[in-house]
């Protein structure tokens, strides 16, 4: 018997770069997919969307990662100018540096921080990277990054227009104990 080969409706999303879909998919691939074509560089998808969304995808737990199969479509032509790219790369920065005030977590050594004007993707990884981190800690960090998620996508939209960088704030759990910093080796970058 022969398997038929993979397309949007059969594939797994899976962490990491891929050759084809026979390999496997992560996010931004399967929104290629969608598309006709296989890349992870979506050209309509921001590029702070899709930053945070490689960060995400490759870090987080495989059964909390199909929860990202809907935002393939969902992050398809989310790509406008420059300024608001910039302004949802702002809103990374603040979610991670969010994140970091309730855990103590260090952040990745690339997660700079400081207010620039251009879109630095790398950061906006890093920022994926971090909330993958939180998640695999505690699955409720899992729905408020997917909310936030969509707050990135609702900026720039009729849906909310007028969303500022301040207000990226979810609903965050008290403070714990301090957490164990990850090795260095987790947080030096990803595979792509």
């Amino acid at each position: 018997m022969v398997s038929a080969a993979p397309n949007y409706q059969t594939v797994r999303l899976s962490k990491g770069k891929h050759r084809s879909p026979e390999e496997g998919v992560c996010v931004m691939e399967l929104a290629a997919m969608l598309g006709g074509y296989f890349s992870d560089r979506v050209h309509c998808v921001d590029p702070a969307i899709r930053a945070f969304m490689w960060g995400y995808n490759d870090h987080i737990d495989d059964d909390l990662r199909q929860d990202l199969y809907r935002y393939a479509a969902a992050v398809l032509n989310s790509r406008r100018d420059d300024e608001l790219s910039e302004r949802r790369a702002e809103m990374c920065r603040i979610w991670a540096l969010q994140g970091q005030s309730v855990r103590r977590w260090r952040l990745p050594w690339g997660l700079r921080f400081r207010r620039r004007h251009r879109v630095d993707v790398v950061d906006c990884e890093f920022a994926g990277i971090y909330a993958a981190r939180m998640a695999r800690a505690d699955r409720a960090w899992h729905t408020w990054t997917l909310s936030f998620i969509d707050m990135l996508l609702a900026l720039g939209s009729s849906r909310d227009e007028s969303a500022a960088p301040e207000s990226v704030l979810v609903p965050l759990p008290e403070p714990e104990a301090e957490v164990a910093t990850p090795p260095s080796s987790e947080l030096v970058g990803s595979a792509r």
